[in-house]
This record gives structure tokens, sequence and C-alpha cells, in this order.
């Protein structure tokens, strides 16, 4: 996560994934370790199965009405051909209506699993998923113009794609392969148009797909990154003592253990397109193995029996593992693991379709074990524009190592940190890279900042152990955050 050889920007801070996106103007096509390069999506085939309880609840045919109901969403197709798309959490209210070509009828009810339905249509493939994702696949050219019946306040597009949100909900167009798009908000109310073409898809994220876990939102995470700390012997501990568990037990219930737990990677692995590493470099390693193995079991012995969950640095983006899923069960069962902590998840590509599958797939390796992301940039390269049906697999959401995008503090927070009633997974502010100063600032968050976040609805991190060099400020985070955070 922080950059090798000490880099920092002059501007906003950007994570190592920045880092190759702005080093080469090349598009990362492929760079799943193991996927076919024709084929990214062969490698994570899509699944059936419902997650999370995001799945087809309904499914009716009635009065010339076409139904289907997911927990987030309500998707209508009438006699006037017209699409309505209904929020159902947080909010019941219509977000987008899309009057649809009378060529396109008679509609029918296609294939139905227990994670989609499909609307099979004259030239048009409708899926709705569990997720409250539309996708839209045509047979011919065609011309969509989609109407909206909120107002956005947080509005952003890259490359055609978009994501319009406000505090109650929103959605999302994302485009593959992408396309402009036109937003007309001169007009009530606003309207969307996409140019399609046949076997494009048009991805419509409705937001949020699921209900918050309460579970997970009392939790707080202690996560401290010690690589270049423990390398410039600022700090000795590599695994952490008994001492310094029973301090971080006292405010958190979350240990995320990071990169320097495990071993170097083997002398042949290559860097991703763009990427110049100098060996320690543990985050590409093919198999996770603890430099130290006596020490990391009785961490692990001594986090457990102090009431601590452990999640481990997994990287979907960096590993050499060939098989990814192999090695991260492997990881889980043979260390008696929590869950995963997963650093980055999809390379730079703006056709996300295999590393969206990935997600669910480890979503399902994992159950109801914690899925901890760190997202900040993925897929697109961009701090503003993310996936929401993405995000919405994860338990907890980092994002923020890479600046702030185009927003100021309080929208930045509300709707690129913060994941409420957008994806609903807990959204963490990964402070040292987006304070508002130049570079990474490895400094304990202000007090401005901590008041900003919860009033945002976003959470911050506890760098326990790197923080403990500063033990006043430090002391000062405890009695703000978690004081606030105990009158919830």
């Amino acid at each position: 996560m922080i950059e090798p050889n000490g880099f920092h920007t002059e501007g906003p801070a950007i994570s190592r994934r920045g880092m190759l996106a702005a080093m080469s103007s090349i598009p990362l096509v492929c760079a799943l370790p193991g996927a076919a390069s024709a084929n990214t999506r062969a490698e994570y085939p899509a699944s059936s199965e419902a997650l999370m309880g995001m799945g087809i609840e309904d499914v009716s045919a009635e009065g010339g009405m076409l139904r289907i109901l997911t927990p987030g969403s309500d998707v209508t197709l009438g006699a006037d051909n017209v699409l309505r798309m209904r929020q159902r959490i947080g909010a019941d209210r219509e977000l987008l209506s899309l009057p649809l070509d009378a060529h396109f009828a008679p509609w029918r009810i296609g294939e139905k699993t227990p994670f989609l339905c499909t609307l099979e249509g004259n030239g048009l493939r409708i899926t709705v998923q569990g997720d409250s994702v539309l996708i839209f696949a045509p047979q011919q050219n065609m011309k969509l113009s989609f109407q909206g019946a909120f107002e956005p306040v947080y509005r952003r597009e890259l490359r055609g794609n978009r994501l319009l949100l406000d505090d109650l909900g929103g959605c999302g167009f994302f485009g593959i392969p992408i396309r402009p798009t036109e937003f007309l908000d001169k007009e009530t109310p606003w309207s969307i148009r996409c140019h399609l073409a046949r076997w494009d898809e048009l991805w419509v994220s409705l937001c949020p797909p699921r209900a918050e876990n309460p579970k997970r939102l009392a939790q707080s995470i202690s996560h401290d990154i010690l690589y270049y700390l423990l390398k410039d012997n600022e700090i000795t501990e590599r695994y952490a003592s008994r001492k310094s568990l029973e301090e971080i037990a006292q405010h958190c219930q979350i240990l995320a253990l990071h990169e320097e737990i495990w071993k170097d990677a083997p002398a042949w692995v290559e860097d991703p397109p763009g990427g110049h590493y100098d060996h320690p470099k543990p985050w590409e390693t093919d198999r996770h193995e603890p430099i130290d193995a006596d020490a990391f079991k009785r961490m692990l012995d001594d986090a457990h029996e102090l009431g601590l969950q452990v999640v481990t640095y997994c990287s979907p983006y960096y590993s050499s593992a060939p098989d990814l899923f192999a090695e991260f069960k492997r990881v889980l069962n043979e260390y008696n693991l929590d869950g995963l902590y997963f650093d980055g998840w999809c390379p730079q590509n703006d056709d996300f379709r295999a590393g969206y599958q990935f997600m669910r797939q480890a979503r399902a390796m994992l159950g109801d074990k914690i899925l901890y992301l760190h997202s900040s940039t993925d897929p697109f390269g961009s701090v503003d524009m993310y996936l929401p049906f993405v995000f919405t697999y994860a338990d907890f959401c980092l994002r923020g190592e890479s600046g702030r995008g185009e927003s100021d503090l309080e929208p930045f927070l509300r709707y690129t940190i913060s994941g409420h009633q957008i994806s609903n997974s807990a959204g963490m502010w990964c402070y040292y890279g987006s304070t508002g100063k130049s570079g990474y600032q490895f400094v304990v968050p202000a007090t401005a900042h901590i008041e900003a976040a919860l009033k945002n609805h976003a959470y911050l991190w506890r760098q326990s152990r790197m923080w403990s060099r500063f033990p006043d400020e430090l002391a000062r985070f405890d009695r703000e955050y978690y004081g606030a955070l105990s009158k919830r």
C-alpha cells in the first residue's frame, strides 16, 4: 500500500496502483494472475449463487406487468413499455425510468436463477441481478434514454461512466466497452442518453444493493502498515507483543496484519506492468509464509485469546500465486484466520467483469468471515468513479490512499469514503493519503477530521503501533473517536 523507495507526489498522494497507471499509457487488459488474455472472464466464471442475501426475491407476470424484486430494487416493465427501477432500502422511491421502443415487444421472462432473472425482448436482453445491477445487452444498435427521478448531489463522469448519488442512494452507469454518454440536466426530469452497439453491455447499478450490517459497523479495525518503519528500524516489533495486543483490544475488535508479516517474494516474480519494485516485496509473493512462524503463531494465539479477530494481507492485484483461491484458502485454513485483507481487487481496466466475478467468488469462499478491501482507485484508475456493486461484497472498504479526487472534504467523506446508502459496506478512511496535505502524512487524525468522518458515515482505522510514537495524540484520538462512537 505504501510506495516503495519512499515514493511521494507533489500533489495528492497516489497509491502503488495509481503510480502504475501514471507510468504506463497502455491499459492493463489482463493482469489477474493466470487469467487468459483472450477472455479475462474465463478464469472466474459467473456464478448463480445469491450472496449476502442478495438474490432474486420474487418474479411475477400479472396483468401485463413483469416484475422482479431484489433486496435493493423493484424493477417493473408494464404494457406501456416503460421500464421502472425503484429503490427499496433506506427509501422507497423511483430512481430511473426507461421508455423502450415498441419493436422490442413482446417481452417475456427468460432465465431465472437464485441470483438473476432476464427480461427477453426482440433485440434486447435485460438481466436483473440480486445485487441490484441491471445489464442491458443489445443484439442491435440502439439509443436508450434513462430519466431520473431524484436530484443527485454527487455527479461524476469518467470516459462515459457516470455515478449519480444523493444522501439516500442513487445509481451508476458503466459501459463495456466505454462509450460517450450524455447527461441532460437542463430539463426536469434529467436524463442520461446512451448509444449502444450489438454485443455492448451497459451495467446500471441501483444503490444500495443490500442493508448495512450492524455487526460490522460496530467493529473497529487496528491496521498498522509497518513495512518501511521496520526497514528503517523505526519500529522493531514485527509481530505484535502480548502487551501491544492488550492495548489494541481495549478499542478494536479486528486486527489487520499488513504485508510485513510475510517472507519476501521469490526472485523470479515480475512486477505489474509499469512497476519497478526492489526486493524485499512480500506483496508479490506466490506463497504467504511468515518470516518467523513461531512468533506469528504466538501473536495469533494471543490475539484470539484477547477476543480479536485477525485478517491478513493477501493481494489479488499483486500476488504471483497461479491459483489465487487455492492460496487464499490455504492461508485461511492453515493459520486459522477470521478473514482476509485484499490490497486491491482489479488492475486498471474499463472491462471490470473479471474482477467483479473474482470478488463474488471471494465472498463465496469466505462465507461469513471478514472481507476487508482496499480499493482507492480500482478499476478505473480514479478516486471519484467506482463500482458500488463490487464494494457491497466487502464487509469493510478502505479508500483514500490516492487523495480526494475532485471533491472537498465533506463530499469526499460522504460519497467517496462512506458506503452508507451506496454499497452499504463500512467505508474506512485511509487517512494518511488524503489529509488535504501533499503526499503521505503518517499522523493521528485531527479533531476536525474525526468529527467530519463521523458526520458523513465514514469510519477510521486505528494505527495502533504506528501512532504509539505520538502517545498524547493517540490518547486524544481514542477519547474523541471512540467516545463519539459509544454515544451512537
